[in-house]
């Protein structure tokens, strides 16, 4: 007897549930694919599940000058959902979040617990089908598709079909990247075993188990430590070692993480150094969070140079930005540091073509298994910057099956399409507008109630200038001076340089474009000084460094506005902290202070928050802000949009300000939605000389709206808005207007 055969015919097969997975079946979908959703465990996820529940982190962390660099798209759809639900990020209900999104889209089946273990490929080296039976069901399944996705992490499907692959670390000069060591070895980045305790109130006593490692033996912990502050779950160091194959020796690889957790928890425990009398351990994950194993290698294989000097791709689909991040390759148990974050200058484009297989003609990877070295893999690995290249691969499935051709043909002859599909689903890609021909909004005249200045003039605290503080102001024109409120005890000099970014995407001091002394006065009060600077901007930043002086105060806000952002430069403390060009300790970093912004005036006023912004083609800062913001208030501002003659009207789409410099953490949140998103708004058509309500929008926690119009027949509308979740006013990045004759597949 054997298990019956059942088979599966579909546009698109992915074989992998993580969240690249999860975003590439999503997008699909909602372009119209037919979408098989395989996975070999019982939740989505991958290592965020619930099952081993490491957080979704991307481009915003790990990094110094990485601002407004949150992934958007699908991913930034889920983690907003899963704020809205589960502020106390419980993994369950992150859980239940996946579960949701996947149910709610009709093109999707999913099959959970189905472990894939044979692809068929013809002479053509397209993948016929892939097989594997399901737990529990005692159901095989062969899976028939035009295209094949491997997001398995360990690239599978293409160890199955027979795709090129690398494994381990390559050496130095094959790619000639620094990091790399002087030799290829078969080494990767360790894993980690997830674990939680629970306080029960009442004492609990815990037996270390036989198998388990007495800590108190070795001398580990000379090299590493237990943190005494939150012991009571896993620290991502707790690894077993990167030196063995990580497929081939994943049981004993689990067994050895066992031996380490539960010895963990003993020293915890009995040590008596930690409060842990009442703690319990609650869940040990069946299975570790693996980071690094096969890479499938497509048309292009991303490298460290690629990185560190940001290069512009022509098929880049998504962005990164999380330092490069090599941990030990004994793990918990290595004398080196535990890893170095070695943190870029800005975020980096990821190209279309890491994301098919150079010699398998119909399967695209996504996840850990894209196409990288070791060392770019080190910032590419984390989940968010994954879902990037996921969605994208959704997306170019979806041409694939339109235009009848492989996924080489799509960036041959279709990747400007590509990027149009993402953006208009909100995908980010690098320095790349709305040029999208169906797109009518660009066509209308516009109007809006205010228009927010750039300028903060009224000081509420004050911040000593003992370590030097960073400005950081969009600009587009002349610039003859910026004012800053500022207070001395003594007659002093107060020393300042200001910067112009290379780049129109990133944020640091790199070119400097003036320096000079201020003469300070003795005052109590705070007073207006001049920064001399008479320099002419072209749509970027600049960053002006001041101080330090510990004599000197400047007046500070707890406003804030998009693009303006106030850091602090300290020494850095962090051994592990690594400069990209040095490749040595960083000495100071820059860090952004949170809810405080210098005050500011620049002469002559820096008009970026314009209505123009709604239809230049970003919906989010690159270079400028980007952004309508209307004064301090919400309630009845207003967007207006005309057109000369009557449009058809099928679709509405609105890009809110979702607070893109925020970063989404792992930690519990005090609040569940972010404050900048508009929460209540209506929605109206123009009939004659007067508006009629088209829609009417409540309770809003998403930073993309959809309004769907059923063939109105008009010649402007109007969004007049009535609440934001919090602030105190307006932020819009977009708008997109369809006609019903343009009306795409594209949902």
């Amino acid at each position: 007897m054997e298990f019956m055969h059942h088979r599966i015919d579909k546009d698109l097969v992915i074989v992998g549930a993580g969240m690249p997975g999860v975003c590439a079946a999503i997008q699909a979908a909602r372009l119209g694919l037919s979408v098989a959703l395989i996975n070999n465990r019982g939740y989505l996820g991958g290592n965020s599940s619930a099952e081993i529940g490491v957080s979704v982190d991307g481009a915003d962390g790990a990094q110094e000058f990485n601002h407004y660099a949150r992934e958007a798209g699908i991913v930034d759809e889920l983690r907003l959902e899963s704020l809205y639900r589960n502020p106390q990020k419980n993994r369950y209900i992150w859980d239940a979040v996946l579960i949701d999104a996947i149910r709610k889209e009709p093109n999707i089946q999913i099959f959970l617990n189905t472990n894939i273990d044979k692809a068929e490929v013809d002479g053509n080296k397209a993948i016929q089908y892939v097989s594997g039976s399901q737990l529990g069901s005692e159901k095989r399944y062969d899976f028939y598709g035009r295209m094949f996705l491997d997001d398995t992490g360990d690239g599978t499907v293409g160890y199955l079909a027979g795709a090129e692959y690398r494994m381990g670390r390559e050496g130095k000069e094959e790619f000639r990247e620094r990091i790399a060591p002087e030799k290829a070895d078969d080494s990767v980045i360790p894993s980690t075993l997830t674990f939680h305790a629970k306080d029960t109130g009442k004492p609990v006593r815990y037996m270390r188990p036989d198998f388990a490692i007495d800590l108190a033996k070795t001398d580990v912990l000379k090299y590493r430590i237990i943190p005494k502050s939150e012991f009571w779950h896993f620290k991502w160091f707790y690894e077993a070692t990167g030196k063995i194959n990580q497929i081939e020796n994943s049981e004993e690889i689990i067994q050895m993480h066992r031996e380490l957790v539960y010895g963990i928890w003993d020293y915890i425990k009995n040590s008596g150094e930690y409060d842990a009398d009442r703690y319990d351990l609650e869940y040990v994950a069946p299975v570790p969070g693996k980071r690094e194993s096969r890479r499938l290698m497509g048309d292009y294989i991303l490298k460290e140079s690629d990185i560190v000097g940001q290069k512009d791709f022509e098929d880049a689909v998504g962005h990164g930005g999380w330092s490069i991040d090599l941990h030990a390759l004994d793990g918990f148990f290595s004398k080196d540091l535990v890893n170095e974050h070695i943190f870029l200058k800005g975020i980096y484009q990821i190209p279309y073509r890491t994301g098919y297989s150079g010699n398998i003609e119909n399967l695209f990877m996504a996840g850990r298994c894209m196409s990288t070295t070791h060392v770019a893999f080190g910032t590419t690995r984390v989940m968010a910057t994954l879902s990037t290249l996921g969605q994208a691969l959704g997306a170019a499935a979806y041409l694939c099956r339109k235009y009848g051709m492989t996924p080489r043909g799509v960036y041959q002859d279709h990747r400007k399409e590509l990027q149009q599909i993402l953006l208009r689903h909100d995908q980010y890609i690098v320095g790349v507008r709305n040029e999208d021909p169906d797109d009518i909004a660009g066509e209308a005249e516009i109007q809006v109630s205010s228009v927010r200045k750039c300028s903060l003039e009224e000081a509420e605290d004050t911040h000593s200038l003992e370590n030097p503080l960073g400005l950081i102001l969009p600009a587009d024109s002349l610039i003859d001076s910026v004012s800053v409120f500022i207070k001395s005890s003594v007659d002093t000099i107060l020393p300042y340089v200001v910067y112009e970014p290379g780049k129109k995407e990133n944020y640091n001091p790199e070119n400097k474009i003036a320096e000079g002394v201020l003469k300070i006065k003795t005052s109590e009060d705070l007073k207006w000084v001049i920064l001399p600077l008479n320099k002419t901007i072209d749509r970027n930043k600049i960053f002006i460094e001041l101080g330090p002086n510990p004599d000197v105060e400047i007046g500070m806000t707890s406003k804030e506005l998009t693009g303006v952002i106030t850091m602090e430069k300290t020494a850095n403390k962090g051994a592990t902290l690594v400069d990209i060009d040095t490749l040595k300790k960083k000495e100071s970093m820059w860090r952004t202070l949170k809810g405080m912004t210098i005050c500011f005036k620049v002469n002559p006023e820096q008009r970026v928050y314009g209505s123009e912004n709604i239809t230049n083609g970003y919906a989010r800062p690159y270079g400028l802000p980007n952004i309508w913001l209307s004064e301090e208030r919400v309630e009845r501002e207003f967007v207006k949009l005309s057109w000369s003659k009557k449009k058809r009207l099928s679709e509405i789409i609105l890009y809110f300000d979702s607070d893109l410099n925020r970063r989404i953490s792992y930690q519990p949140s005090d609040t569940n939605v972010i404050p900048q998103i508009v929460r209540d708004y209506d929605v109206y058509y123009k009939t004659g000389n007067r508006y009629e309500k088209l829609q009417g929008v409540r309770g809003n926690h998403h930073r993309v709206n959809r309004i769907r119009v059923d063939s109105v027949e008009t010649d402007g509308i109007k969004i007049e808005f009535l609440a934001t979740n919090g602030w105190p006013r307006v932020g819009l990045y977009e708008i997109r207007v369809y006609e019903s004759s343009s009306a795409s597949v594209i949902e």
